[in-house]
């Protein structure tokens, strides 16, 4: 079970600590000690997940309706995957494009790909809001396919950008990617950042029959959950689910908010985040700076609950709209 510590206690007994008069030596080694125990108690390693064998039977299955028509292959095999030990390290992550080596294309149209030999169980959709990040772009679409096209699933990339100058609105973006993607009937949602790629093969891109966070052990924040209702980063929902919580809200400006908003929305629709295990939900996180920080978050939240979240996927509003089918994503550029 995890522990939680008082980290302003802890801080205050360190405090204290370094007023006795002992050798250096032994300070230096209660240092140590003392900040290792500071950074991995003041959040969470082994959080709660659904044990490795049981993500079968707590996984969500489902694909578009024309790929359940056409059933002329045996159905694709999912085991090995879950199963599977293989991970790269963080100092393997490419750090450019220059690092993914020859990608090929291959079975991939509209950012959209189906395994040729088997019939896929679920159909992702893969919704990525984005802006001024065409260094992570060329680096997440090419080593996002060399991973998925691994995970026997049928899956499509939208890639949602806002157009405008005027402050970002990742919420927004995800609602009007979601649209898109519900217009296509596909049963599965998942939300990604574009800074963040996954190092587990066993990382099964797929939703549970319950809100899935993906990303809950992340190189920047030391593999740590960093709180329990954490859902930002890699966010995995049934469509159904996504619209019964009316999405994202609209609300939320420049940086930080709606996550934890979303959370707030999952956990009073009587749902539940589940995570797969610690090993198997690790990211590496790209560099970059962050958008101006929302300083309002925090009421936003409460008037948002207050209001019953009516605000989000049902009003969501745009100035104008553009999609537009590239090889590795379906593009949809908007402007709010």
């Amino acid at each position: 079970m995890p522990r939680y510590f008082d980290c302003k206690k802890l801080n205050k007994k360190l405090h204290l600590l370094f007023q006795v008069p002992i050798s250096k030596y032994a300070v230096t080694l209660l240092s140590i000690i003392a900040i290792h125990r500071l950074f991995t108690s003041c959040n969470v390693y082994n959080y709660p997940s659904v044990p490795r064998e049981q993500l079968t039977d707590a996984i969500y299955t489902a694909t578009v309706p024309q790929l359940a028509e056409k059933r002329t292959k045996p159905d694709c095999p999912y085991d090995h995957i879950l199963q599977s030990k293989e991970k790269l390290q963080t100092w393997e992550v490419p750090k450019s494009s220059k690092d993914i080596g020859n990608f090929s294309a291959w079975g991939i149209k509209d950012g959209s790909y189906t395994p040729e030999h088997c019939q896929p169980l679920f159909s992702v959709a893969i919704l990525v809001t984005y802006r001024n990040r065409q260094r992570h772009l060329d680096i997440f679409l090419p080593y996002m396919h060399n991973f998925l096209r691994k995970q026997n699933i049928h899956y499509k990339i939208f890639l949602v950008e806002q157009l405008d100058n005027k402050p970002w609105n990742k919420g927004m973006l995800y609602n009007i990617g979601a649209q898109r993607a519900l217009a296509e009937r596909f049963p599965c949602l998942l939300l990604h950042d574009v800074d963040l790629l996954p190092l587990a093969a066993s990382n099964l891109y797929v939703c549970m029959d319950q809100p899935r966070h993906l990303s809950a052990s992340i190189d920047k924040f030391r593999f740590v959950l960093i709180y329990d209702y954490l859902v930002g980063g890699v966010l995995a929902m049934r469509a159904d689910h996504y619209v019964r919580v009316n999405g994202f809200s609209n609300n939320f400006y420049n940086w930080g908010g709606e996550d934890d908003e979303m959370a707030d929305r999952i956990l009073s629709n009587n749902l539940k985040i589940l995570r797969f295990p610690r090993e198997m939900s690790e990211y590496s996180m790209m560099t970059h700076t962050h958008e101006p920080v929302n300083r309002a978050r925090e009421t936003i939240i409460k008037e948002n609950k207050i209001q019953g979240h009516k605000d989000g996927l049902s009003s969501v509003r745009y100035e104008s709209l553009q999609v537009k089918a590239q090889r590795l994503c379906t593009w949809i550029g908007v402007k709010l």
